[in-house]
């Protein structure tokens, strides 16, 4: 009987290991706007060692909307190969990957497209 239910057990593991690496990434979505202000809290001034906050000006059919993302320590802010750091950002057009957490918009990694 043991035979029988080992390789049921290494398939029901193998499906969990593989839904488990899809889900990576599932949830994040992609805004591109205009940042207007940025707000650092902590900066170690190396990649990805900036902390704080960005204004995000994005449109919204003929309207401007304004978002507030949470930048945590450890995200990467790249403009074209080259890091840089949070309080550069300001008056680019970029475009911020985000996760919804709790209800708040937070930066998995910021790219800046180009300097309007």
């Amino acid at each position: 009987m043991m035979h029988k239910t080992t390789p049921l057990v290494l398939q029901l593991c193998l499906v969990v290991v593989l839904l488990a690496s899809a889900s990576i990434g599932f949830g994040q979505e992609r805004i591109e706007g205009v940042v207007v202000s940025t707000k650092l809290t902590k900066c170690t001034f190396k990649p990805g060692g900036c902390e704080g906050n960005l204004v995000l000006e994005t449109p919204r059919g003929d309207q401007k909307e304004q978002l507030t993302i949470k930048v945590p320590l450890g995200t990467q802010i790249k403009k074209g190969t080259e890091d840089i750091y949070l309080p550069a950002l300001r008056g680019n057009l970029v475009a911020v990957t985000h996760v919804s957490d709790n209800g708040e918009k937070v930066a998995k990694s910021i790219e800046v497209i180009k300097k309007p």
